[in-house]
């Protein structure tokens, strides 16, 4: 039968083949053993664990056993642990207790002195142990004491003493590692059953400190597939892979994934890495990017020609019809179900509720404060839009129409509610909740897009955290805008094959937990996403904000944590993650992507996550866009300001494609930019030059830039003033002769740059 234990006596098969020698007072010790029938030498240091400061782990220091990963070569640990009865714990607390305390007497009473601050730690340290004994879980105060040996190995004695050398180097300051005598002894230990060498270097601590020694969150995390996102940050350097899709192809699991830091923390970069790299794969995605910093990734060369951007706030009217971001379920979806023409029926009742519920809360939220909150408002309501019903071919328009017509039969506060409407209806960007009813729908296109970028620039949401009755109107439109638009980017999820992987990105969805049907997107969405292949990303900068959605917790699949520096966030991070609250790991949210006080360099460094794969997996990276061949993506999503980056006016700005406007969008105005011969960057760093020159001449060249005005030989030719019709108003000075106008114009920009 096959071999399930192994007992004392089976040791023999490990020790048979192999033999120690040793030189007296040698610093190691020689091993001889047989490799595939020939002989293999190498020469073995030992060492022990000696004095070990008060370490923070997980807060500050890494799990001290873990250190050994940092170095070049192997390094193999043996350990004999024992633990301690309470009551022999209790008596030497008491002899260490009378020891300080005659100290402490012989300071003060004998030679009237201060003690030292340390006899202070130790008492505090001793009355700290005694009551970690005398109270909470006694399994974790247990107390134990043990020895830790280190072996490592070369070729010859020098190279093993280098090594010794190097694990000494790597722990200190904080642990001393010794280097005893003996070595043949303390080589023995390494084979179980082995005698104790000595007892010298014998450590002393709780369960506790015994488990912080290796690592809490395994630093293996990722999938062997996919796109390649990072490394860990911690001793070891390992490559991080992710495959966005692996969880719903082959775990059967959510593809919620929820982004989650404070400002500057990387969230919008690692949402465009992600987007980018899947791109590439062969992924579809659409991204709802308020702000506008991931359009960029529209005009990548390599991208271009199969994305889009849309500017929501200068699309066609009725892009954001709130009766037509509800996607309309096709029978061929569910093709799989017992039903499926009944199970077809069922979701089409389901979104015509879902669009009735949405254009309640849409006006709903477009009324004053007041107004919305009175129980008859929400009875006119729900009248009229039921009036209207849930059809894909409706709109909010013909909601005001009911209202409308129910204040002619007699009714007054539909009147009302219809009055206020009108008057939101006025507002610029609420044309784009009511369409134009004799076009098709903007959302179509006449070609497949495999990326759509959506945003909407120049609209003011409120600050987050402030009440519903302190928005303005226009900060109350942005917020139901905003939930349209997220409802949107759904769309993409049904219309394509359930089989494509599809990815859905989604900024500020703080906001879309403070709105009803907001919550229910993110249900969805979370519940969908294994049906239709998808992954969605969420980002916010709090995780408080991504909990509040009912069942949030349970169904997030994997977790990227940044920075965060708030308590109560950090807690609420750490719930996301999965990880144990009240054990220290909320400090170390606020360490990640440190950054020097007192550096005033741009910050361009890779930001740092925790990141949970949602299959087990725990740990903190950094993220990898370095190599040579991503530096124009890298540039594409800079999101950090630089006053370096503006132009001397009437210098264009470097040229890009054109922006991919959405269908019907009308194209933007002209305008004219006087263009330069001499393009110069201003530079701010060094202006020492520039104070030295004679401020009459600088004064001169500041009212005169061009040189048109001055008098005098330049370069042997004269400038002079020439006629209106010999200048080109919308350009610069006509060809010919002037070129030396031009030379001159040239240095004295140089000048002024300087």
């Amino acid at each position: 039968g096959s071999v399930n234990r192994w007992e004392t006596e089976d040791l023999a098969a490990f020790t048979d083949g192999i033999d120690m020698y040793q030189e007296p007072y040698a610093p190691t010790v020689r091993v001889v053993g047989r490799l595939r029938s020939q002989a293999v030498s190498r020469n073995v240091a030992v060492l022990s664990l000696g004095l070990m400061e008060g370490l923070r782990i997980p807060e500050i220091d890494d799990p001290w056993m873990q250190h050994s990963d940092r170095l070049p070569f192997p390094v193999e640990w043996s350990a004999r642990i024992y633990i301690r009865r309470p009551e022999e714990v209790a008596g030497e607390l008491q002899r260490q207790m009378g020891k300080v305390r005659s100290q402490i007497r012989h300071y003060t009473h004998d030679h009237d002195l201060d003690p030292p601050m340390s006899l202070a730690r130790q008492a505090d340290r001793v009355l700290e142990v005694e009551d970690e004994l005398t109270s909470g879980l006694t399994q974790l105060n247990t107390r134990l004491y043990g020895w830790w040996r280190i072996a490592v190995a070369g070729m010859d004695e020098a190279e093993a003493i280098t090594r010794a050398q190097q694990v000494l180097d790597v722990y200190s300051p904080k642990i001393q590692v010794e280097h005893p005598e003996a070595q043949y002894r303390y080589a023995r230990e390494f084979i179980p059953g082995e005698p104790l060498a000595s007892t010298a270097y014998r450590r002393r601590g709780s369960v506790t400190w015994a488990a912080s020694a290796v690592p809490a969150a395994t630093a293996s995390v990722g999938d062997r597939r996919g796109i390649m996102i990072g490394e860990t940050c911690t001793a070891t350097r390992r490559p991080v892979a992710w495959d966005p899709w692996l969880a719903q192809e082959v775990r059967r699991a959510s593809g919620l994934t929820a982004i989650v830091g404070g400002l500057g923390s990387g969230k919008s970069f690692l949402t465009g890495l992600i987007v980018y790299k899947t791109l590439r794969m062969g992924a579809r995605w659409t991204v709802l990017d308020p702000s506008g910093p991931l359009a960029e990734l529209t005009r990548l060369p390599e991208l271009a020609p199969f994305s889009r951007h849309i500017n929501l706030l200068r699309a066609d009217p009725g892009i954001l019809n709130p009766y037509r971001v509800v996607a309309e379920p096709r029978p061929e979806h569910f093709a799989d179900d017992e039903d499926p023409e009944r199970a077809w029926r069922r979701e089409r009742s389901l979104a015509a509720a879902t669009r009735r519920r949405l254009v309640m809360d849409v006006l709903t939220g477009l009324l004053p404060f007041d107004v919305a909150r009175m129980p008859h408002t929400r009875i006119v309501l729900l009248r009229a839009v039921r009036e209207v019903g849930g059809a894909a071919d409706r709109h909010p328009g013909l909601v005001i129409d009911v209202l409308r017509r129910h204040a002619r039969d007699g009714e007054e506060h539909p009147g009302v509610v219809a009055d206020f409407l009108e008057e939101r209806r006025e507002l610029p960007q609420a044309a784009l909740l009511f369409p134009d009813t004799t076009r098709d729908d903007p959302w179509q296109a006449d070609r497949d897009f495999r990326l759509t970028v959506l945003t909407m620039q120049g609209m003011t949401l409120p600050r987050p955290g402030s009440p519903r009755e302190e928005w303005t109107d226009s900060e109350s439109l942005a917020v139901e805008l905003l939930n349209l638009a997220s409802w949107l980017t759904q769309r993409t999820i049904y219309e394509a094959d359930r089989n494509t992987r599809k990815g859905v990105a989604l900024d500020e969805t703080h906001f879309l937990s403070q709105v009803p049907t907001g919550k229910v997107l993110i249900d969805r969405l979370a519940r969908d996403s294994r049906k239709f292949n998808v992954r969605a990303l969420f980002a916010s900068q709090l995780a408080g904000d991504l909990l509040r959605v009912s069942g949030f917790a349970s169904l997030v699949n994997a977790v990227f944590v940044g920075r965060t520096d708030d308590d109560e966030a950090q807690a609420e991070a750490l719930r996301l993650l999965k990880v144990p609250t009240g054990v220290g790991y909320e400090q170390m949210l606020g360490t990640l992507s440190p950054r020097p006080r007192h550096d005033d360099r741009p910050d361009d460094t890779p930001r740092q996550f925790v990141f949970a794969d949602g299959h087990g997996g725990v740990e903190k990276i950094r993220i990898d866009l370095e190599g040579p061949h991503l530096e124009h993506v890298r540039e594409a999503l800079d999101t950090n300001p630089d006053a370096n980056r503006v132009a001397v006016r009437g210098v264009p700005a470097p040229m890009r494609s054109p922006e991919v406007r959405a269908p019907d969008e009308p194209p933007p105005p002209l305008t004219f930019t006087k263009e330069s011969r001499t393009h110069t960057i201003v530079d701010l760093g060094d202006d020492e030059d520039a104070l030295d020159d004679d401020l009459d001449s600088t004064f001169e060249e500041l009212d005169d830039p061009d040189g048109l005005l001055r008098n005098g030989l330049v370069n042997g030719h004269r400038a002079e003033l020439l006629d209106d019709e010999a200048l080109d108003l919308l350009g610069d000075v006509d060809e010919g002769p002037p070129d030396t106008v031009a030379d001159d114009r040239a240095g004295t920009a140089g000048r002024i740059a300087r």
